[in-house]
């Protein structure tokens, strides 16, 4: 970067830097609690282009700008991690049916899983808590919780598979395991 261009970059992120508590207040009406993320993402794309900046007395009106746009991107983002989680969830819901008929040695192999998975399959599966609640509890994100549960399923499958015999979860359902006397292991 040229003196010159360096000199105006500096002038831009004073500039911008001069009014962040509008720049905060702004997103946080407009995207709540990720205002301060959002302007931090913000900040940084300006620093990076300031230097194109041609006249830094223009500079608070170029970053009102790239906040703007920084808020649509922000909610595009959310509805398509939005559209990702309830595709998601829709493809690892059970039935009323499946979940009804649950064999009872899956609540047995609970402790055995990792306790990560454990503690998800318990609190989504058997206590009906919602994904998003459970990810905020353990200070998470939405998208690592979703993850974790799908391969917290994917690890009781396998261990329902081991001590069960069964070759699929249907079969697993109609399971006499607890009838038969053999306990989950």
């Amino acid at each position: 970067m040229e003196a010159a261009e360096e000199l105006t970059a500096r002038r831009v992120v004073a500039a911008v830097e001069a009014e962040r508590a509008r720049y905060v207040d702004f997103l946080r009406r407009r995207v709540g609690p990720d205002a301060e993320d959002v302007y931090q993402q913000s900040l940084l794309k300006a620093i990076e282009r300031a230097g194109a900046v041609r006249d830094p007395d223009q500079a608070t009106a170029w970053f009102w700008r790239v906040l703007r746009n920084a808020v649509a991107d922000h909610h595009a983002a959310r509805v398509a991690r939005d559209a990702r989680h309830a595709a998601l969830a829709a493809s690892e819901e059970a039935t009323p049916d499946e979940a009804a008929a649950a064999c009872a040695c899956a609540l047995g192999l609970l402790p055995k899983l990792p306790p990560a998975y454990g503690e998800m399959l318990q609190r989504v599966d058997v206590d009906d808590e919602r994904v998003v609640d459970v990810a905020r509890d353990l200070g998470i994100s939405a998208d690592n919780a979703a993850v974790r549960l799908h391969r917290a399923r994917k690890a009781l499958r396998e261990r329902l598979q081991g001590c069960c015999k069964a070759s699929t979860m249907r079969a697993c359902f109609e399971c006499t395991c607890a009838d038969e006397g053999r306990a989950p292991g």
